[in-house]
């Protein structure tokens, strides 16, 4: 499904050939075909959005992007795909341009509380004492006077439990999934606590670091985090902060090699277009022109560099 006047045609084409090239037995969901049709890239990072709601599906295709309909299953699949891409909400075009920008800003540093907090904590307490406040450090050292195990496997138990309890509430009955992952957390964290196999504050760290995982809209890009934090634990736990650097540096070099159907991923930051920036972190009122850009001026930008050229008669619509 698409917008004629709108969608790039060479967007178009390579969806119809890929899925020309599909040769399977059967598609039971759309998942089946977001694995079959994306770059071929070994990635954490989901490189094609997924939902289930009409209106995020309609102005996608306002934007110029494809969605990929499958009979039998409620999920769309929206290509191509941007990393900002997950973390705006269909809330956001319904409210104030103030209240968007804010909590738009909670989602990325969500994202990146997820990725990072774990493994600063780990750095800190086990590398960096010098960074903690003396009070501060006086009672974390006073909290771990009993705790028989290192930093590392504190977190990495408290993380795995934590992903268990997430589970096990999504198989459970959805009357009592959600009540059953609340309290065991609780009494698990309060029973683990006075055991004296974890500290008070990984408690605290491990609950917070798994709130912010429910603050993005995509919840395949949440998924991501939480895989990454994983390594970014070990790096903190080998070097400190310098782990966590290298790590970080790695990612986003990663990041800026990947792209979804010619489009880079973290376009617009990278490469960076001011004139995008309208519905990136910040989202223009209505009354601006072009609120909600579409991808046909980005694919003219990067037609040289990265993809394909477009056609002449593509690239004056584009300007115009």
């Amino acid at each position: 499904m698409y917008l004629k006047d709108i969608v790039e045609d060479r967007l178009v084409d390579e969806l119809r050939k890929r899925l020309k090239d599909i040769r399977i037995d059967a598609i039971l969901e759309s998942g089946y075909v977001e694995d079959l049709i994306q770059d071929l890239t070994y990635t954490p990072f989901p490189i094609v959005y997924n939902t289930e709601r009409p209106d995020v599906v309609a102005g996608n295709l306002l934007e110029g992007r494809i969605a990929v309909l499958v009979d039998g299953t409620p999920n769309a699949l929206i290509l191509p795909t941007t990393f900002s891409q997950f973390f705006k909400a269909a809330e956001d075009y319904y409210q104030r341009v103030e209240f968007t920008v804010f909590m738009r800003l909670i989602r990325y540093f969500g994202f990146f509380v997820v990725m990072l907090l774990p493994s600063m904590y780990i750095a800190v307490a086990t590398h960096h004492h010098e960074m903690i406040p003396t009070p501060l450090a006086i009672n974390l050292l006073a909290q771990r006077e009993g705790v028989p195990f290192p930093v590392f496997f504190e977190a990495f138990l408290m993380e795995a439990a934590f992903e268990i309890m997430r589970e096990a509430g999504t198989r459970m009955p959805r009357a009592i999934g959600q009540a059953v992952s609340t309290v065991g957390a609780i009494v698990l964290g309060q029973a683990a606590v006075e055991a004296g196999i974890v500290t008070a504050m990984m408690v605290i760290v491990v609950s917070f670091t798994g709130i912010a995982s429910f603050t993005m809209p995509g919840f395949t890009l949440s998924t991501s985090a939480r895989l990454i934090r994983f390594p970014m634990m070990i790096a903190a736990t080998t070097l400190g902060f310098y782990g966590i650097f290298i790590c970080s540096i790695l990612l986003v070099a990663h990041l800026t090699s990947l792209r979804s159907f010619g489009i880079p991923y973290l376009s617009p930051f990278a490469p960076f277009g001011l004139k995008h920036q309208k519905d990136a972190i910040w989202r223009s009122p209505f009354k601006t022109p072009a609120t909600r850009p579409g991808l046909k001026g980005r694919m003219s930008e990067t037609a040289k560099k990265d993809v394909t050229p477009s056609s002449s008669k593509n690239d004056q619509t584009s300007e115009g």
